[in-house]
């Protein structure tokens, strides 16, 4: 088959998924604009090699997989680290479409995870995706993926107790404080 074969199928997916691969290339770079930047190049490269698509295949789990191994082939032809990416300025409370539903406390834990954790996260709970498509996507396996969620619950559950006891010390000593 040639590439005009595949022209129908992908590029009104791709339109259509548009705001889903922009959270996601923005979740990668770590900003919007450096996202939209990466989705750009991603995009381009996508409609150029929509060949190598093949029918059958979730268009959703291809795009953000081909997203996802842009970005790695480019981390990877400037030797930046991965753990160093920096997504602090990315807002994970609206990254899952329900702006106002994480608190601050649980918002600086997600913003403090792995790079393939916050990946495997938005993928599994932002984009509903299943562990097999997640892991199609990270190039890993669905138990990896398992793996990744269930650390990140444990460490959440672990972090929100320790908030909570920092709140009941300094609730402790402020009516210490007034009692004195």
């Amino acid at each position: 088959m040639r590439a005009e074969d595949y022209h129908d199928t992908v590029r009104p997916g791709l339109i259509a998924m548009l705001p889903r691969l922009k959270r996601f290339a923005a979740l990668l770079a770590g900003e919007q604009t450096e996202g939209e930047a990466l989705l750009g190049r991603a995009l381009r490269r996508m409609l150029a090699d929509q060949h190598r698509y093949q029918r059958g295949t979730a268009l959703d789990a291809w795009a953000f997989g081909e997203i996802y191994r842009h970005w790695l082939m480019e981390l990877r032809d400037h030797a930046g680290p991965l753990g160093e990416i920096d997504a602090g300025v990315t807002r994970f409370d609206r990254l899952f479409d329900g702006g106002d539903m994480c608190d601050p406390i649980t918002v600086d834990f997600l913003r403090t995870l792995p790079p393939q954790h916050r990946l495997a996260l938005l993928l599994v709970y932002g984009e509903g995706f299943d562990y097999d498509h997640a892991a199609y996507v990270l190039d890993a396996s669905p138990e990896t993926v398992a793996g990744r969620l269930v650390k990140i619950t444990a460490d959440l559950a672990d972090h929100l107790a320790a908030a909570e006891r920092a709140h009941a010390e300094v609730a402790d000593e402020l009516r210490a404080e007034r009692l004195a």
